[in-house]
């Protein structure tokens, strides 16, 4: 038995009540084996029947490091969840002490946050860090830095201790964490501005 086909318009018309493109010049999508050929290097790996390649994670407990790739790439700890971008300044660490990191999570504790919800970054790593390419990468809704001005980041307007909004972000820009941990009156100016938060 043959399949009913025809070619007249009118008859499609009929049949037919969506609109119907015909190209002629479409590319053929590549197999498989060459779109995995074009995913290459140890920091990437190719989805099984995808296009889409993703940076390798390496985590070690609670740190995900991402690839250094772009210049638009970051190292941080945590898995930003929550879009709060957390920046310290700390050369002899690549992100905290223990001491500081324990601190750090406290604070995030008392505000029913984890590492999980925030990303942090060290100031250091990056001098030349800047708000925009922070803000494209994290899609940050918060900033909080810890012992250096944000205005290192191009961040205008902002007064140390106040939680105060740029470009529709949330900043607060405090005191280093061993100066926090260890003065009970900068603790608490720190902690009525991030309570409300």
């Amino acid at each position: 038995m043959n399949p009913l086909q025809t070619d007249n318009l009118i008859a499609l018309s009929l049949l037919l009540d969506e609109q119907i493109y015909v190209f002629n010049d479409v590319a053929k999508p590549a197999n498989i084996e060459e779109k995995q050929a074009l995913v290459k290097g140890p920091e990437l790996h190719a989805v099984a029947e995808d296009t889409q390649a993703t940076p390798a994670l390496n985590t070690t407990e609670n740190v995900i490091v991402s690839s250094k790739a772009t210049p638009n790439s970051y190292d941080y700890l945590g898995e930003n969840n929550k879009y709060i971008l957390i920046i310290i300044k700390n050369a002899a660490h690549q992100f905290l002490g223990k001491d500081n990191l324990d601190f750090l999570s406290k604070i995030l504790k008392a505000k029913k946050w984890s590492l999980d919800d925030v990303a942090i970054v060290n100031y250091a790593t990056y001098p030349d860090l800047n708000f925009d390419g922070l803000k494209d990468f994290f899609a940050c809704s918060k900033i909080f830095t810890f012992g250096f001005d944000p205005a290192l980041l191009q961040i205008t307007g902002i007064k140390p201790n106040q939680a105060m909004q740029f470009k529709g972000v949330t900043i607060l820009g405090t005191w280093d964490l061993d100066k926090l941990q260890k003065d009970e009156a900068k603790k608490t100016v720190f902690w009525n501005q991030l309570k409300p938060l």
